[in-house]
């Protein structure tokens, strides 16, 4: 959201950006000309309610939907939304909610050339959440698939991959419209930031994301494990968390403590995508994995699983033999040491229909 606003903005069109929460640093985009940000609410104790993955907010809201203190604040959030478009007086031309708890305040906002963004797969999301209480499972999912139906139902969405367009048809939903739009990248930005320092370790493969259960770390150590690589493997990201632990575990027991780095989060992660000899991704579940993409636009060879959805709209042609079915340690060791020996080139052709330029026009045919 943040950078096809930035974007947009940056193209010289008036952006804003309007948070149910006050957790957007303003700073970051201060100086960013025709970009403004407004928060609904100043709220501290909210702070992380808003600033998520799909995959977290829409667990949480599904835990409550009963609650009537949720159904109230939609309501109150709505009045608060259309008075704030009042005091603004502009007359938008687009409205895009990104959210699950949004897209509930702007249908209830009845806003004019309103979209939906979906950001993560529903039906991989609605599976996650109920496999926490087997017992209640079925209710669950009969609960959370009325709820989504009925929310999107006559709607304009929007998908950030083709996969989750197909999975959301086939759960029945029935919206008004569904195009795919891809996230947006700014090639130049990604270039310059992989400039900015060089990595002291050399000859490293490497893996980017949070430590969480859908990361499935323990199936990249042991592929790692099993690959018999002589490189290094470097995992970026916050390990401070009870799956963080958990991998330290695995990689002594596979006593590949000496082997496998775990270097934290790092808010500028592009030198090491650039310099690694290939970049790793082992998930059960992703949206469109923004990391694959950066690494080809830096070059950098890809191995990933192929979760639901994204990695075979990104992994194609040449690429699509670094694919391996979701689990497979085998496959995914395989994939690992055949990336190193034979590396396929990264050329244009892979990521051409990511750049930024081409999906802010997407956005602005909207308007029309």
């Amino acid at each position: 959201m943040l950078s096809l606003a930035t974007k947009m903005a940056q193209m010289g069109n008036r952006v804003d950006i309007i948070t149910l929460f006050d957790n957007i640093e303003d700073y970051q985009f201060n100086k960013i000309e025709n970009l403004n940000i407004h928060h609904l609410t100043n709220n501290p104790n909210n702070n992380k309610r808003n600033k998520t993955i799909f995959a977290r907010v829409y667990t949480r809201i599904l835990k409550f939907r009963a609650d009537k203190q949720h159904n109230s604040d939609v309501v109150k959030n709505a009045d608060k939304l259309l008075n704030k478009i009042r005091e603004l007086n502009v007359n938008f031309d687009l409205f895009i909610s990104n959210l699950i708890d949004t897209d509930e305040v702007c249908t209830q906002a009845s806003l004019p050339n309103l979209y939906y963004c979906i950001h993560g797969s529903i039906s991989e999301e609605i599976k996650f959440n109920n496999l926490r209480n087997k017992f209640v499972a079925l209710f669950y999912l009969k609960r959370d698939l009325t709820f989504i139906k009925k929310l999107y139902k006559n709607k304009r969405l929007i998908t950030v991959s083709s996969e989750m367009a197909d999975d959301l048809l086939t759960l029945g939903i029935m919206p008004k419209s569904v195009q795919t739009i891809y996230n947006p990248f700014d090639f130049n930005y990604i270039h310059q930031q992989a400039d900015f320092y060089l990595p002291s370790e050399q000859d490293y493969i490497i893996h980017i994301g949070r430590f969480g259960p859908e990361k499935r770390h323990d199936i990249l150590l042991k592929a790692y494990k099993r690959s018999g690589i002589s490189n290094k493997l470097l995992l970026l990201g916050d390990y401070n968390s009870r799956y963080g632990s958990k991998t330290r575990q695995l990689s002594i027991k596979l006593g590949l403590q000496n082997r496998v780095i775990f270097k934290g989060f790092n808010q500028n992660p592009y030198p090491y995508i650039k310099y690694a000899k290939a970049l790793i991704l082992s998930s059960d579940s992703e949206g469109l994995p923004t990391v694959l993409i950066e690494a080809l636009i830096l070059k950098t060879p890809v191995v990933s699983t192929n979760c639901l959805t994204g990695p075979s709209e990104i992994l194609v042609d040449e690429l699509e033999e670094f694919l391996s079915p979701v689990g497979d340690i085998n496959g995914l060791a395989k994939n690992i040491k055949k990336v190193l020996n034979y590396p396929v080139e990264i050329t244009d052709k892979y990521i051409t229909k990511f750049d930024a330029d081409k999906i802010v026009q997407q956005y602005l045919a909207l308007t029309k």
